[in-house]
């Protein structure tokens, strides 16, 4: 009896040390729910040269039984973080072209969050070993979207450039379709080939 107690308390344990939520004025990245106004948190001051700003988060919770997963999909999440991210309501002349620039840049965050999911399951024997392998794929991955992000605003002059903005969102479109088995919502067992 004490065994099936133990074992209970220990599955329990591991199921709250595996559970991420969300803390108040986050999002998770989603194909259907867009960013809105009402998700930007700050207030905008005026010593700020941006009209708007989105802060991303691409947050990991893996642990040595993540070994055994079929996938890693839940285990790394793509957040828009409202509370560290502003928008100036009065100032901005159109403001669902720059919510859709913001957008852009969290479905961007979301490619990179596939690629750290793609990595950790080719990773997957090491993680059994150790959490090195993990934060060196993060690391990596934190570089490579503020690569990508700066490239995205400097190519598009901050969301200016319609062309090249439609440029963007078609590439970003065709990388998330590429990495659809890599999305949150999906739980079956990826092939890797």
């Amino acid at each position: 009896m004490k065994r099936k107690g133990f074992v209970l308390f220990f599955f329990l344990v591991w199921i709250n040390c595996n559970s991420q939520e969300l803390l108040e004025g986050q999002k998770l990245w989603s194909n259907d729910n867009k960013l809105t106004v009402n998700d930007y948190k700050l207030k905008k001051h005026d010593v700020y040269n941006e009209l708007i700003v989105s802060q991303f988060l691409i947050s990991h919770q893996v642990n040595g039984f993540d070994f055994f997963k079929k996938n890693f999909n839940n285990r790394v999440l793509n957040i828009f973080v409202g509370n560290a991210s502003w928008i100036d309501i009065n100032n901005i002349s159109n403001i669902n072209k720059q919510l859709a620039f913001q957008q852009l840049q969290f479905d961007l965050a979301e490619i990179c969050t596939r690629h750290f999911r793609k990595r950790l399951l080719l990773n997957k024997r090491k993680i059994a070993k150790g959490f090195t392998v993990v934060n060196k794929i993060s690391n990596e991955i934190i570089a490579e979207f503020s690569s990508r992000r700066l490239k995205l605003v400097n190519e598009t002059k901050g969301g200016k450039d319609e062309k090249k903005v439609k440029e963007w969102r078609e590439k970003i479109k065709k990388e998330l379709e590429d990495l659809n088995e890599f999305r949150f919502e999906n739980k079956k067992r990826i092939k890797l080939k």
